[in-house]
């Protein structure tokens, strides 16, 4: 029998919104400088990946437990590409990497090859802290780079990596904290990240080079 976890459908909703705020703000990539709108467009996508993961979360959590499976395939895919994707994004575009469409392609596919290689060495777990770990890493080298030149871009990446840092490798999804879902505080702590990455990133995109 269906049992609906209110707490965490309203959590995943709020990380949904917070994830569309993004894709809304990188979906007006076509305004930035030319070379940057390929790392916007991959940090759309980053963005787009959680918030279909979380909305699917929504309807799992909260209406049925027929979203249970593409949820679950979602959120892995959310979680083990989402967070290398913006970072590179990020880095990218600080650091004028100059990345094609192919170099692009690239990168995503062989995160998809190292998942499937890790799944089958049934190392995951590890590997998914290692991405994260290395994902938040480059965001906060990137960002601090250029700190004196972007006040703005730092004040709110800064704050979005702290929150994506105690999400994730401090609070984490089992248990309770506080008489609190740890996933609840997850899911808020990363929409907060969302939130802070995505008007700290759209603001250094629209900015001019230098």
């Amino acid at each position: 029998m269906f049992e609906p976890v209110i707490s965490v459908a309203i959590s995943d909703a709020v990380l949904a919104f917070s994830s569309l705020f993004g894709v809304f703000l990188m979906a007006q990539f076509r305004s930035f400088e030319p070379g940057r709108r390929l790392p916007a467009t991959v940090a759309l996508l980053a963005f787009g990946l959680v918030a279909a993961a979380a909305g699917l979360g929504t309807l799992r959590y909260g209406f049925s437990a027929i979203w249970t499976e593409p949820h679950q395939m979602l959120y892995q895919a959310a979680n083990y590409l989402s967070p290398s994707l913006l970072a590179t994004a990020i880095a990218a575009t600080v650091w004028n990497w100059p990345l094609r469409k192919q170099d692009w392609g690239s990168i995503l596919l062989g995160l998809m090859a190292c998942f499937e290689l890790m799944r089958r060495l049934e190392w995951l777990d590890a590997w998914h802290l290692v991405l994260s770990a290395a994902a938040l890493l480059l965001m906060t080298a990137a960002i601090i780079t250029r700190g004196e030149r972007k006040p703005t871009f730092t004040a709110f990446a800064l704050t979005g990596v702290c929150a994506y840092f105690i999400g994730g490798l401090v609070i984490g999804t089992e248990g309770k904290l506080a008489g609190f879902l740890r996933m609840d505080l997850f899911h808020y702590l990363l929409a907060l990240g969302n939130l802070c990455i995505a008007s700290g990133f759209f603001h250094y995109l629209r900015g001019k080079s230098n």
